[in-house]
């Protein structure tokens, strides 16, 4: 698994340049989009150098996910399978976002299908919120500027 997540990694996303100083690189909507997702707390989850992937959370904080999808599976049970700890029922790798818009459908279930599903189910479940339509634009592309390169050419 591990050396195929190294075949994940890419740099140079309009993201990074943005961090790197070329400020102009993202347009106003997509800049809109980050203080979104850092404004709702999604940043206190998805941070560091790849937006996510160093640590582990328990997916519906907020809300009980599994039941309101129905059909629960063992997959479901998370890293609980793994160790046997009650307190990790329910808990999950957070996913870097690094690439995110070309990995669909997300979530270790394939539950959302699009980018949008992902979003909207992240602030019902994990910050407990209503978000709008216009929130979930903003973030969706500002997520999209997260996809690099790889091997000097853009994915």
């Amino acid at each position: 698994l591990a050396t195929y997540e190294k075949t994940l990694l890419s740099a140079n996303s309009r993201f990074d340049q943005y961090l790197q100083g070329n400020t102009d690189i993202l347009s106003l909507e997509e800049k809109y989009g980050y203080q979104r997702f850092k404004d709702y707390g999604c940043i206190a989850c998805h941070q560091g150098v790849n937006i996510g992937g160093n640590m582990f959370q328990k997916f519906g904080v907020m809300g009980d996910y599994f039941a309101a999808r129905g059909n629960p599976t063992d997959a479901d049970l998370g890293r609980f399978l793994v160790t046997g700890d009650e307190q990790d029922r329910n808990v999950f790798k957070v996913p870097s976002l690094r690439n995110v818009a070309l990995t669909a459908p997300y979530f270790h279930d394939a539950s959302a299908k699009t980018l949008e599903d992902a979003v909207h189910i992240m602030f019902t479940y994990q910050l407990g919120r209503v978000p709008s339509t216009e929130d979930i634009r903003l973030i969706v592309l500002f997520l999209k500027t997260l996809t690099g390169e790889l091997g000097g050419k853009p994915l």
